[in-house]
């Protein structure tokens, strides 16, 4: 039987509760960037005024930046190169 294995994962990778529990959020706030983006356009097609929800786009855009370089730091920390020496 053929094993499971992911490209460009390392089979030793250490994913921490901690990073799991950023991968869902990270999931959480793109579908949440992702619909809002689809008002977005939605309201451009009928409107030419600004997005009435732009300051919470920049919010969630922003949070998903943050959520994205905390899970780097912490792969980093986990899986980077003092770890292999």
């Amino acid at each position: 039987m053929a094993e499971h294995v992911s490209v460009g994962v390392p089979m030793n990778e250490v994913i921490t509760s901690e990073m799991n529990e950023i991968r869902r959020l990270i999931a959480e706030t793109f579908a949440k960037r992702d619909l809002l983006k689809k008002q977005m356009e939605q309201w451009y097609e009928k409107n030419s005024s600004r997005f009435e929800h732009t300051n919470e786009l920049m919010t969630v855009d922003s949070t998903l930046s943050e959520l994205d370089s905390h899970y780097k730091r912490l792969w980093d920390y986990h899986n980077g190169l003092a770890r292999a020496l």
